[in-house]
């Protein structure tokens, strides 16, 4: 029996990590792109930008793991039925209950890695990405300056350099257009130095030059000369206190009480549960298809996956408008109970899904 089990649980797994990896590099790559046009320039590296993609990974896992095990359910034991393995085991003595254990098995394991994920993991990496991409874009609004080349990395600022120092905020020679409602200030400088100060950005000028036209009266010219100078040039938003509730661990949401805090761990231990429970309807329907139906199997593990997600985001909503929290295990309730009873008709061979086209 061990044998069988592993046989299975290796279609099961190696099945399941394919459609992972699938899922994972197609919502990575929408997010890189997002990433990449963010912080991705001159004084932000490759490294910098590949630590951040990789921090939104524990964010999406939770909710790709139910989704590629319902396929990979299907899809694993479809195969085994088209084979005739699953004949050739019934034939051995074999029930299907007991080929459903490696299923049971995987579904609780991945089920605790969701949990793991969800409750503790996936908040701290929140955390960590909002505040990795905050100081990357600090570093590059401060040091993309192109030397011999105007660029504009600040609203209404516009840079034109000589020489550019990246790694210290350094520029030679050059001259700052600065827009402001009616006004237009042009600075000229020979030396400059801009460096990021409670949330501010300034930049120091040294031996340098202003042009003020108001536009509204460009008679009132004015030229000044000075030795030093220090100019405002951007004003980041407050930092993040992170006080949302997908910010929080469990020990911090329980520590927080509340209806929204109650709401999130059930709703979080919700999702925990999933890959158990619709991995244990994959597992029915796929025993109840007819051979060659693999097409319509994923068709059906779709459906699963689309109306799950469907009642998980409702439920929420309305867990907290109507402040009961327990709404938010309802798609947890009306899955497990769906499950349990195909699982029984299942494994007694009670239902038969006879399809009028195969597909």
């Amino acid at each position: 029996m061990k044998t069988l089990y592993r046989y299975v649980g290796w279609e099961l797994l190696k099945t399941t990590f394919f459609s992972l990896s699938l899922f994972a590099f197609i919502i990575l790559m929408d997010r890189a792109s997002f990433i990449a046009q963010t912080v991705l320039g001159k004084g932000v590296g490759f490294l910098d930008f590949l630590s951040v993609l990789l921090k939104t990974i524990p964010s999406f896992l939770g909710i790709i793991i139910p989704i590629s095990f319902v396929i990979s359910t299907l899809i694993a034991y479809i195969n085994l039925e088209q084979n005739n393995e699953i004949v050739a085991m019934k034939a051995c003595g074999i029930s299907l209950k007991d080929i459903s254990i490696p299923t049971i098995y995987l579904g609780l394991l991945f089920s605790l890695t969701s949990a793991l994920l969800l409750m503790f993991v996936a908040p701290k990496s929140n955390v960590e990405f909002k505040k990795e991409i905050e100081e990357l874009l600090r570093k590059k609004i401060t040091m993309s300056i192109t030397p011999n080349s105007f660029s504009s990395n600040f609203p209404g600022i516009t840079f034109y350099a000589q020489k550019v120092f990246p790694a210290k905020g350094y520029i030679l020679n050059f001259m700052v257009s600065i827009e402001k409602k009616n006004k237009t200030i042009t600075l000229f400088g020979k030396e400059g130095n801009l460096r990021t100060d409670n949330n501010t950005v300034y930049l120091d000028i040294l031996n340098g030059s202003a042009q003020v036209v108001d536009w509204t009266k460009p008679q009132n010219f004015k030229y000044l000369k000075f030795k030093s100078y220090t100019v405002e040039l951007y004003k980041f938003n407050k930092k993040e206190k992170f006080k949302a509730v997908k910010y929080k661990t469990l020990p911090e949401l329980l520590k927080k009480g509340g209806i929204e805090a109650e709401t999130e761990v059930l709703k979080r231990f919700s999702l925990a549960l999933a890959p158990l429970i619709v991995g244990t309807l994959a597992f029915s329907i796929a025993v109840s298809l007819p051979r060659n139906s693999l097409g319509t199997g994923i068709l059906l593990g779709l459906l699963i996956i689309v109306s799950y997600y469907l009642i998980y985001t409702f439920s929420k909503k309305f867990a907290l408008k109507l402040g009961i929290p327990l709404l938010a295990i309802s798609p947890d309730l009306i899955f497990g109970a769906l499950s349990i009873l195909s699982y029984r008709w299942a494994i007694k061979e009670k239902v038969k899904l006879e399809l009028r086209g195969r597909w």
